[in-house]
């Protein structure tokens, strides 16, 4: 069993995908833990769905206790939503074990949090918007890229785009996760979301099949 942790802060949107996500295409991974910074709907969620949870006091200067509840976890990836960055001590005693998702086509907008990326975007008018999932390093967003997926906008006419680039975004690391488990089987360059063609790179390793009914499901509060 692969098992993965996720650091959070937030709502925990990309949290419900992956536990659903991963019983939709019957992988052999497992959440095992959720630990965040503060009181959050992610820990919540993991804490309904009988997924080890904790809230810990966590900053660059102060790790100890982020660094023991990983090393009892002993986690193959760690997902980093959490709205902190993680000292440098700790990317060495997991090397090439944390990813992130950046909702934007990194290099452009590093450094910017969550959905303020599609605002910048918005304000260069830029021609693509999607995700990026990659490694953590010591540079913020500035890690190996493994996956990204992308798609075309048009400002003045498109009413979902936020909505779009998180749905693109939770295949880029479902995708991404897959990568660094080494698990493989179809390719599938694109999908569609939100009637909108999404291009990914490289190629997705399963099929299209996160439908109207799978996007309801994780906005679901259980």
């Amino acid at each position: 069993m692969k098992k993965i942790v996720f650091l959070v802060s937030g709502s925990g949107g990309t949290l419900r995908f992956l536990y659903h996500a991963i019983r939709r295409i019957g992988l052999d991974f497992e959440i095992t833990g959720v630990l965040g910074d503060r009181e959050c709907s992610a820990l919540d969620f993991a804490a309904r769905n009988k997924i080890y949870s904790k809230k810990l006091k966590y900053n660059r200067t102060s790790p100890g206790e982020l660094r023991s509840e990983l090393e009892s976890l002993q986690p193959g990836l760690i997902v980093t939503n959490i709205h902190k960055i993680i000292d440098t001590e700790t990317l060495k005693k997991f090397p090439e074990k944390f990813i992130n998702l950046h909702y934007s086509l990194l290099p452009s907008f590093g450094g910017i949090i969550g959905m303020e990326t599609v605002e910048r975007a918005k304000k260069l008018n830029a021609g693509f918007v999607g995700g990026t999932c990659h490694e953590v390093s010591e540079d913020v967003d500035a890690g190996r890229i493994i996956q990204q997926g992308c798609f075309a906008v048009d400002w003045d006419r498109d009413k979902d785009i936020v909505d779009t680039v998180f749905k693109v975004s939770c295949i880029v690391l479902m995708g991404g996760i897959m990568t660094k488990f080494a698990v493989s089987s179809v390719s599938n360059e694109q999908l569609i979301l939100n009637n909108r063609k999404a291009i990914f790179s490289p190629a997705l390793p399963f099929d299209d099949i996160f439908d109207d009914s799978f996007w309801e499901l994780i906005k679901e509060t259980n």
